[in-house]
């Protein structure tokens, strides 16, 4: 990546930091991980995010929000991890956590 490039992607990752979600975005989120856990047997926070699309607000809140669903009982962590496919500025490739359901029913 380019001086330029990885600049970039520094000023849109600290966008991202600053945003915060709405209730109704937070919601949102709740429910794509829900979906997700209900449909797939594992997942990533790429494949939230690709329920989400590609116009929702990035932030640094998917952890968190991942994390409360664990609390209810929606999902749970694995050791495993998998790339990041996703395009753009906050893919890059980064090692997600891989998350297994706990509601999934094939």
């Amino acid at each position: 990546m380019s001086e330029d490039g990885f600049e970039r992607g520094m000023e849109e990752s600290e966008k991202a930091a600053r945003y915060k979600w709405t209730d109704l975005e937070n919601e949102m989120v709740m429910q794509a991980i829900a979906y997700c856990a209900r449909t797939r047997p594992e997942f990533t926070a790429d494949r939230v995010w690709a329920v989400l699309g590609e116009d929702f607000p990035v932030t640094k809140g998917m952890a968190a929000r991942l994390n409360k669903s664990v609390g209810l009982g929606l999902i749970v962590g694995t050791d495993d991890f998998r790339r990041s496919t996703r395009k753009g500025e906050h893919g890059r490739g980064q090692r997600l956590g891989v998350w297994r359901s706990l509601i999934y029913k094939p």
